[in-house]
């Protein structure tokens, strides 16, 4: 069966133009003549700069770094425990006094970021006799021209493998 929304052939032209009026109408009017806006391109800030991440190998009773330098800036080092006891890390120099992880279980994995000046620094393990048994060891880190991170900032978080 079919079915007529127009009486004639006339009418359904009609139709078919007010249809397509009212469609011009409505894009009109949706429309913007305008030219769209470009995206400011950004230079990325201090903070925004590659950080630089550096693994830190923990185990009865030494610390190795890898890579061992750095370049001044935001530091994270990734602190695996590949002993069989409980371990952490802590860092001291310039403008970084209380910076350490959580203990660490063993084959656990923490992560500390700290911020960097050019400069010596110690890290070492600072549960029980852990520093004098042998883990402790220093960075260095060099300037990188940019301007100083804010000294003493730092995060810190533990994880278990």
């Amino acid at each position: 069966m079919a079915v007529h929304w127009f009486p004639s052939p006339r009418g359904a032209r009609e139709g078919l133009r007010f249809l397509a009026l009212a469609a011009l109408t409505a894009a009109t009017a949706c429309s913007n003549s305008s030219a769209p806006t470009p995206t400011p391109t950004r230079t990325p800030s201090a903070s925004a700069r590659a950080s630089t991440t550096i693994t830190v190998t923990e185990k009865e009773y030494s610390l190795a770094l890898s890579p061992a330098q750095a370049t001044s800036g935001t530091v994270t080092f990734v602190v695996d425990n590949a002993g069989t006891v409980a371990h952490s890390l802590a860092i001291a120099g310039p403008g970084v006094s209380n910076a350490h992880t959580s203990t660490i279980p063993p084959g656990g994995r923490a992560r500390l970021t700290v911020a960097l000046r050019p400069g010596s620094y110690e890290l070492w393990c600072p549960i029980a006799k852990h520093k004098e048994l042998g883990m402790d060891t220093h960075l260095q880190v060099r300037g990188n021209g940019s301007a100083s991170p804010t000294p003493g900032s730092a995060a810190a978080s533990a994880t278990k493998h």
